[in-house]
């Protein structure tokens, strides 16, 4: 039975959760796992929904850490998020958002249910070492992009839902699920997370990239570098935890690390996820200049442009 001690720190520690945890960073993290889209910034509020919903319909004021559900007059504070977004009690709740930084990574089954009712129930069929289908080399190329930049990175991935059968470049993450790609498709299978790639025998930098675009956009122009890549598969997956690691790396190795996240179109996700990198990372630095100040919102974006002679790249 619950006592008056044990109550007075319960409210305690919901109080530091609510004035501490950014509320922000938590619905960029139900996005970067596929359960939200972002949908940009207007005013002051920042925008996202669910992939049944034309527009969406959840707003957060971020000065303010508190969200709303203009469709299910739903909303509140980060506790109250993650017991409608995760389906806790106020208890489990706060002890999920005390115990474990990277919020979300376990729930992941939880979110993918659709118009809140049918579980989306999904099958990986078979998995290619190899990305060989025509309609995957066609995608590569109307991104810029050859094979060669995808090469012992990417896998070609064949799953179903239970409605059809479905097929993507695939990103192995850290739960050994997949971020995956295509003309059609963009999402993640079998749980969310970043992915790490190893490129070149002598890593001189660590980079840190959006996705898998433009990680492949990077190698393609930038082919005889080497380096540590990590990719977020999503801003919400710059955790505290994750600067932690990564800057523990970069001491212990000797490199710096560069970040490359969008610019444009409203790219509140990735100048968020610069700020914060640079924040918590003391080596951290922001190279996305070579494509920014010419005003593109990402690599991929850059390299598409490559094929107009007047962009060139100046390193």
């Amino acid at each position: 039975m619950s006592t008056q001690k044990d109550y007075a720190v319960l409210t305690a520690e919901a109080a530091r959760i609510k004035s501490e945890m950014s509320l922000l960073d938590y619905f960029f993290r139900l996005e970067s796992i596929g359960a939200l889209r972002y949908e940009g910034k207007k005013g002051k509020e920042y925008f996202f929904g669910f992939d049944h919903q034309k527009t969406g319909s959840i707003s957060i004021k971020d000065n303010e850490n508190v969200w709303y559900d203009h469709a299910t007059s739903e909303g509140g504070d980060i506790i109250r998020a993650v017991q409608m977004f995760e389906k806790k009690t106020f208890v489990e709740a706060i002890k999920r958002l005390s115990n474990n930084t990277d919020i979300v990574a376990d729930g992941y089954h939880a979110f993918f249910k659709k118009n809140g009712e049918t579980e989306y129930n999904i099958e990986i069929l078979k998995v290619l070492d190899k990305v060989q289908h025509p309609a995957l080399v066609n995608y590569l190329h109307s991104r810029g992009l050859e094979l060669k930049d995808v090469d012992g990175v990417a896998k070609e991935v064949h799953w179903s839902n239970g409605t059809g059968n479905f097929f993507a470049l695939g990103f192995v993450n850290a739960n050994q699920g997949y971020a995956v790609r295509s003309s059609v498709y963009k999402g993640n299978l079998n749980g969310g997370g970043i992915s790490t790639f190893t490129i070149g025998n002598h890593p001189q930098s660590i980079k840190l990239f959006e996705g898998s675009m433009d990680f492949a956009s990077y190698r393609h122009l930038f082919p005889h570098e080497s380096y540590n890549a990590i990719l977020l598969n999503g801003t919400g997956n710059l955790t505290e935890t994750l600067c932690k690691k990564v800057e523990q790396k970069s001491t212990e190795k000797g490199i710096p690390v560069h970040t490359y996240f969008d610019n444009g179109r409203d790219g509140v996700g990735g100048k968020h996820a610069t700020q914060k990198a640079k924040n918590l990372i003391k080596s951290a630095t922001d190279q996305s200049a070579f494509y920014a100040e010419k005003g593109f919102n990402d690599i991929n974006d850059f390299l598409v442009a490559q094929r107009k002679p007047e962009y060139k790249i100046k390193r």
